[in-house]
């Protein structure tokens, strides 16, 4: 099997790092009752519009909020695991992500920096990851789910992390924790 694993909101902690930029740099752009990202329309979190958002994250602040975010907590060393059992069971772990061109560097340095070694990297838009030769996905976008249901016809194959912002989304294989990949996979082999 091949698995694709996303990297913004599954690996890496993208609303934590443009949460922290916008209260250091833009503390106007928070909102009274504030506390986490919840909405997938990022500018609905904020008071600002999608545009101040997308010229933070995508030019201004790129290397803060692209390559310099934190993980999200466990997911480093539950990938370690995944690499191991991957290879054990003859499965291939793939990255698939998407970045713009002029942020992807970023994202590199970042898988880089944590020492992720994913033998094949996709950069493909969100609405088209359902194209990419992989047998699964993991990921938190919800759109991302929608498109992948619609054009492959079914949900089978996108494994949803839990996030704030897809609670909406009825999906038979919601995960919390990246090591319950393995549960899933396993599991549809049989």
């Amino acid at each position: 099997m091949v698995i694709g694993i996303d990297v913004d909101g599954v690996l890496r902690d993208f609303c934590e790092g443009l949460t922290s930029c916008v209260k250091e740099n833009y503390p106007h752009y928070i909102k009274k009752d504030f506390s986490e990202i919840n909405n997938w329309q990022l500018e609905e979190n904020f008071n600002c519009s999608r545009e101040d958002l997308r010229q933070l994250y995508w030019y201004d602040y790129a290397e803060e909020i692209i390559g310099n975010s934190n993980p999200i907590y466990g997911s480093i060393e539950q990938m370690y695991d995944l690499f191991d059992w991957a290879e054990t069971e003859g499965h291939s772990l793939v990255c698939v992500t998407s970045q713009r061109k002029n942020v992807r560097q970023h994202t590199l340095t970042w898988l880089g920096k944590h020492g992720l070694p994913f033998d094949t990297i996709y950069f493909r838009r969100g609405r088209h990851k359902w194209q990419t030769p992989i047998d699964y996905l993991v990921d938190d976008s919800p759109k991302n789910w929608e498109s992948w249901k619609k054009n492959r016809g079914h949900e089978d194959g996108y494994i949803l992390v839990d996030q704030a912002y897809n609670q909406h989304i009825k999906s038979s294989y919601r995960i919390t924790e990246l090591k319950q990949v393995k549960d899933i996979v396993s599991a549809n082999q049989g």
